[in-house]
């Protein structure tokens, strides 16, 4: 088996969808020897931020002398860095012995009562072996669909992180944010210190709740930390953090947002919490370094100057309120095209309606994607709201980079499976 094939058998196992439950993933784990069981975790659920506040959190541990595993989803560029260590994806070699390991183990439990484990469950116990096998300081793992029946929800992490929480995913996790937050915060565990970012009241309740059923210590944003804005950047944001016993008068970073602060926030404040329950010390100067140079691929990012285009993952109605936010302080929303491509389980009229109020020229495109709507449906449900449909979206950014009026902006968004796919297009472009 080489790297391609092992990718390609990974994939094809997405053909068993989404099961919740964690009975497989147990009787792979018990069949791999509980690597888990030797691994220092933090978990991180959340409807969005959890990949940029995983990055920052990632950046200061590594800053600090110490290796970090990351298991995140989805990919952005290639598969393999769903799985890493500082930053560094799996090397191809080593996921095709763990897939050559993994391949027969599932077969097994294929022929019980619990059919075969799931892709994102086989990708989760790879990424838990390896860690170990590695003998990683720490792991991050980012859990992947809610996170009470999510597979990652397997482990016994030091630390739970549970950043904001958003409709998305409504018909595995529930209609309201309430239902949400219970999913979410089936991270927590006993004793285990919770931290979290979460601002409207009801589904911070929720958390609460669980957080003092399980007589976990529950730090919250506003009450135990904090963040003044100070300034923005073209690209990026600049900050003070503040909490009971740590201050930082200057942060700058280099991910543009409200939310990217908040992000940063909690993941400055997870830091001196994990440095409180590991007993290190650590450097203020290097929080500063590594907040400064994380950087998340597909979120808010330049890849195109003279005219300027702009990816961003924005992929539910929150996100979605965050990104308009994020361009109307740095552009004339008079100036702003949008490309847009969302999939068939969120909620495109919503997210459509929020974009329309703010901006005039839009256009949606379907893409090389199992859930995407074709350009019938799309027509069907939009030819007559005063946006564009267009198959070739290629054709499209093409058209835009030619064009000499340099104040014009394009922001292609709407989904990080877009998103890659326009990224690596650009990517091939430019050389």
């Amino acid at each position: 088996m080489n790297e391609k094939q092992a990718i390609d058998w990974l994939k094809d196992q997405l053909r068993y969808g989404i099961k919740p439950g964690l009975e497989r993933v147990e009787l792979l784990l018990d069949k791999m020897g509980r690597p888990e069981k030797n691994l220092k975790i933090i978990h991180i659920a959340g409807t969005n931020g959890k990949g940029s506040t995983l990055s920052f959190l990632k950046n200061m541990i590594e800053n600090h002398g110490y290796s970090v595993g990351t298991f995140t989803s989805p990919y952005i560029e290639v598969f393999n860095e769903r799985i890493s260590i500082n930053g560094q994806s799996i090397p191809g070699e080593q996921l095709v012995h763990y897939v050559e390991l993994v391949k027969p183990l599932c077969d097994e439990i294929g022929l019980t009562k619990y059919g075969r484990p799931t892709e994102f469950e086989i990708v989760t116990c790879i990424a838990l072996k390896y860690f170990q096998d590695q003998k990683v300081d720490y792991a991050i793992f980012e859990a992947g669909l809610g996170g009470r029946m999510d597979s990652t929800n397997i482990i016994s992490p030091i630390l739970s992180i549970i950043t904001m929480i958003g409709l998305d995913h409504k018909e595995m996790l529930g209609d309201t944010l309430e239902e949400i937050a219970y999913e979410k915060a089936g991270i927590i565990k006993p004793f285990i210190p919770i931290i979290t970012n979460e601002q409207k009241p009801n589904p911070y309740h929720v958390i609460q709740h669980k957080a003092e059923l399980n007589q976990s210590p529950i730090h919250h944003l506003k009450e135990d930390f904090d963040y003044e804005w100070m300034d923005s950047l073209s690209n990026g944001e600049v900050f003070k953090f503040k909490s009971n016993d740590l201050n930082i008068d200057r942060l700058t970073l280099k991910m543009s947002g409200k939310h990217q602060i908040e992000n940063a926030t909690l993941a400055i404040y997870s830091f001196k919490k994990l440095s409180d329950i590991e007993g290190f010390s650590f450097s203020i100067e290097k929080i500063i370094t590594s907040i400064e140079h994380t950087t998340w691929v597909g979120r808010f990012e330049f890849v195109n100057h003279h005219p300027t285009i702009v990816l961003d993952g924005a992929h539910n109605l929150e996100a979605v309120e965050q990104l308009i936010e994020t361009i109307n302080s740095r552009f004339d929303p008079k100036n702003v095209h949008l490309l847009i491509s969302i999939i068939q389980d969120k909620p495109i009229d919503l997210m459509l309606e929020a974009f329309k109020k703010h901006y005039n020229e839009i256009t949606l495109t379907p893409f090389n994607f199992k859930k995407s709507y074709s350009k019938k449906e799309l027509l069907q449900k939009f030819h007559k709201c005063g946006i564009i449909v267009t198959e070739n979206w290629k054709y499209a950014v093409n058209e835009f980079r030619l064009q000499q009026e340099t104040d014009q902006i394009l922001v292609i968004t709407g989904s990080l499976y877009f998103v890659s796919e326009v990224r690596n297009f650009l990517m091939k472009e430019n050389g």
